[in-house]
This record gives C-alpha cells, structure tokens and sequence, in this order.
C-alpha cells in the first residue's frame, strides 16, 4: 500500500510530548497485539512518525483504545472518525447486500456508510512530536476525549 493519498484510508494525526517519544517504538507491538497489520512505519521527517495500518473492522474499538492508552493524544477530527467507526458495529447492516437499514427510522449519512462497509481499515497515522508548550496550543486548549 502506497503512502500517498487514497480514498480508502482512515487518516488519523495524533500529537504526542518529546519526552514520550518511547511510544512510537511501543506502537510496534501494540498494534499487532491488538490483531492488526503494520504495512509501513517511518520517520517522514524529524519529530514526525508515520504507521500505516490494517485491522478487522471488528476490532476498532481494541485499536481506538490502544492508541490512546499509550498515550498519544489524538486531534478532534481522529477522536470523531474513531468515534464514528467504533458506532458502526457489524449489527447495523447486511453485509450480503451493503445496504443500510433505517436505524430508528433514520439513515446513517454517507460518510457513515463508506466507513461501516469496509471490512479491512486501513489506517495511516501520522504522529507529530512536540513541545510540552506546544501540545496545549496544537490541541486548541482542551483535550478531546470520544463520548
């Protein structure tokens, strides 16, 4: 699987202390612990590290909860799409046909059933390593947590 963009990918970014830049090593192991496949893992640049991923659909939740357990601090918009993957369980629609049913009368919208028909995730996950000052700054001042 190629780096570059690709409409099938889960783009997470994730900020992460300098001092803890022990995590990135342990994301290793981590992840296959968890029963997913790294495909790729590099230093793109100084103080940023890239994991390309693939797990089971069926195992988000195990991979949402391991990237932030190890401490990576996940930006708004990776807590949302992680959010999102880890509500669409398997019960919500038939496999056999791909198509949605109504869920309490209503449809998921279409970004929810892309994410809830892919049965292999791939995800890159881009880690920026930062300043302690700066963590606060780039997280907009509050941490983001999925409800």
């Amino acid at each position: 699987m190629s780096d570059t963009l690709l409409d099938d990918v889960l783009y997470l970014t994730a900020l992460l202390p300098e001092d803890q830049s022990l995590v990135v090593p342990r994301l290793s192991g981590l992840i296959p612990d968890c029963g997913a496949w790294i495909r790729s893992r590099s230093y793109v640049e100084p103080g940023t590290a890239r994991f390309v991923f693939e797990f089971p659909r069926d195992i988000c939740v195990e991979i949402y909860s391991a990237l932030v357990s190890v401490g990576l601090q996940l930006t708004a918009t990776s807590h949302l799409l992680l959010t999102e993957l880890c509500r669409c369980t398997p019960h919500l629609f038939d496999p056999s046909s791909r198509k949605l049913p109504a869920v309490d009368g209503a449809t998921l919208d279409a970004a929810t059933r892309y994410i809830c028909s892919l049965e292999i995730i791939k995800v890159q996950l881009q880690i920026w390593m930062v300043k302690d000052e700066e963590l606060e700054t780039q997280l907009g001042g509050s941490q983001c947590f999925a409800a």
